[in-house]
């Protein structure tokens, strides 16, 4: 054979395991496609049956939700909230940055505003003032695909039913169950955070703990969302 028809066949061989690497990245990569909210609830139905039985896609419905939280700031500069945050983490307190434009610190998560009296009262003990915050998110619907897509809408779906519900421990044990049985040896990295922040929530002995650890659970759940849909 000719160098130049040896040049040839390397240069398609190349050709074809980069082309080969690329379509098995697209296949494993996880995606989330937020979905039209208008006529939202028969839209999301509609799209449900339409998918092909073989078709590995999810459609994932997070219900509209509220929650209470405790704010402790409120800034205009990212960094300030960040300091904030810093200050408090060292004072024993799991503090978020929630919001963007403007940041909010907040700390804990409850269903009402009473719930989160203790919490508030072991901050001002601690010098930080705070006032109890409503959080509401809207009803959103997501197209989810990719490799452990459904581990994922799973993981997403029981963190929305704490936030409407509490901390309840069969819904703590639901994701235990979950992770042990979709996640196999090999756990999607990016999910990692939000499973061990579900560990410490299970360790946790009284609900007054769980409520001052709840903030980051959401925190990470958004976190997990805004990172697959490529916001």
């Amino acid at each position: 054979m000719k160098i130049i028809d040896q040049f040839k066949v390397l240069v398609v061989l190349i050709l074809g395991i980069m082309a080969l690497a690329l379509l098995t990245w697209g296949i494993g990569k996880i995606y989330l496609e937020l979905l039209s909210q208008s006529n939202h609830e028969a839209t999301v139905q509609r799209q449900a049956q339409s998918l092909d039985k073989n078709n590995p896609d999810t459609v994932l419905v997070l219900p509209k939700v509220g929650f209470w939280t405790c704010q402790l700031g409120l800034f205009q500069n990212e960094h300030n909230a960040q300091l904030l945050r810093d200050q408090l983490i060292v004072m024993g307190f799991k503090a978020e940055v929630i919001s963007a434009n403007p940041w909010m610190v907040a700390i804990g998560l409850g269903r009402t505003a009473d719930e989160l009296k203790g919490l508030r009262q072991a901050l001002e003990e601690k010098g930080f003032s705070s006032i109890p915050k409503p959080i509401s998110l809207p009803e959103r619907s997501f197209r989810v695909a990719g490799t452990g897509g459904q581990l994922t809408a799973e993981l997403l779906r029981n963190v929305n039913t704490i936030l409407e519900t509490g901390f309840d421990q069969e819904v703590l044990a639901k994701e235990e169950q979950l992770w042990a049985a979709q996640a196999g040896e090999h756990p999607l990295p990016d999910l990692d955070r939000l499973h061990q922040l579900y560990g410490q929530l299970r360790a946790k002995n009284t609900p007054e703990e769980q409520k001052a650890l709840g903030i980051s659970l959401f925190f990470e759940s958004q976190r997990v969302i805004y990172k697959f849909s490529g916001k």
